[in-house]
């Protein structure tokens, strides 16, 4: 018997959330479950990438083409006004798709689903948080927005446990991100390896805005050249603060060292080929960057955060920092002085990578919770 679900996504070019589904997706090749992807506008990366998954069927809401890297009261003034034809919409494709289930992920798909999710008690709707909540999230108007869905889920358990408290006697759960390790290790296979006598490489792969606090790792990183001349930045992703992070490494005299490569394809390789990862986002649901670069066996420094300190253990799979530029220069220090703790670290936090952060893990967490929907 074939059960189809249902994923709906406000889509942001090939971003973690985007890339994460598609490792779902393909993991399910051979499954009961058959996935159709709703994203709510035109989005041409997203669409080619989700293309080559075998199995997945893609839907687009609405032919809109929506900015990939929206200004956020942009964003929700497009949302307010599009709402009603979004909801209609979606009832539509709900009515005539024969879903048994409906993932909703994010709040602009759950703005979009809140109608069927009302009416069509036919579907099992669950509500998926990508994030953790900040402030502002937790305002009590959330409780009416999720309202109709059976289930509240996070990506991680920080995510979850922020969810708590808007979920009134709703199911909260933790739907832990998964790494496709199978996948990374193929990937590499084919990576250009790099000479011994390279520079030392730190990256950092995630979208350029604000709450990446790609800046704050631009001051670190000024502190290190002064001790090690020759160290190198590489920061992947694109984002509207890309401008500003160009001008802030001229500012500190770091320019030639700092690469801002924007979004690449083979992000792995560049990963693999780098020796120390480096993040410090404000707030994640759970970084898939951490994750790969865990899975790679890249060894990092992270600063404390929801869904980022949870993924590691601190000295032992990689250094977890306050929110403080010279502790986090300090740690650095002690990888880049050592390359035996470098090799020690990246291997524990490959290992713990694999216990607990597999697809496999993912997808089974995933068809968990399918059951307990449908009763069996």
């Amino acid at each position: 018997m074939t059960i189809s679900v249902a994923h709906v996504l406000r889509t942001y070019g090939v971003s973690g959330g985007e890339r994460q589904l598609a490792q779902l997706f393909a993991a399910e090749t051979g499954s009961i479950y058959k996935n159709t992807f709703y994203s709510l506008y035109n989005n041409p990366a997203c669409t080619a990438y989700f293309s080559r998954i075998s199995g997945l069927h893609l839907k687009t809401v609405l032919g809109l083409r929506a900015s990939v890297f929206p200004n956020l009261a942009v964003e929700l003034l497009l949302l307010a006004v599009l709402a009603p034809v979004l909801q209609l919409r979606i009832l539509y494709l709900m009515m005539s798709g024969r879903h048994r289930i409906c993932i909703v992920h994010g709040l602009q798909a759950a703005v979009a689903c809140w109608l069927s999710a009302c009416l069509m008690r036919n579907i099992h709707f669950v509500y998926i948080h990508r994030g953790t909540k900040s402030r502002a999230g937790s305002h009590p108007v959330f409780k009416w927005l999720y309202w109709p869905f059976e289930i509240i889920a996070g990506v991680s358990i920080a995510s979850a446990d922020s969810l708590k408290p808007l979920a009134g006697k709703r199911k909260v759960v933790a739907l832990e991100n998964g790494i496709d390790l199978e996948r990374l290790r193929e990937m590499t296979k084919g990576c250009e390896r790099r000479r011994s006598d390279d520079p030392l490489r730190l990256i950092s792969s995630a979208r350029l805005i604000k709450d990446k606090e790609h800046a704050f790792l631009l001051d670190v990183f000024k502190k290190l050249v002064q001790r090690w001349p020759n160290l190198e930045f590489v920061i992947a992703g694109d984002g509207p603060e890309r401008q500003n992070l160009i001008e802030r490494a001229e500012q500190l005299g770091v320019a030639g060292k700092v690469h801002l490569i924007g979004h690449v394809t083979d992000i792995i390789c560049r990963m693999a080929n780098s020796d120390i990862f480096v993040h410090a986002s404000r707030m994640e649901g759970m970084s898939n960057s951490v994750l790969e670069a865990m899975a790679l066996g890249v060894p990092s420094v992270v600063v404390d955060a929801p869904g980022v300190s949870e993924c590691h253990r601190n000295g032992e799979t990689g250094f977890v920092v306050a929110r403080d530029r010279d502790e986090m220069a300090r740690k650095l220090a002690l990888l880049i002085d050592d390359r035996n703790v470098r090799s020690v670290m990246g291997e524990r936090a490959r290992q713990r990578a694999q216990d607990e952060y597999s697809i496999a893990a993912n997808r089974a967490r995933y068809h968990a919770l399918y059951r307990e929907l449908l009763g069996s």
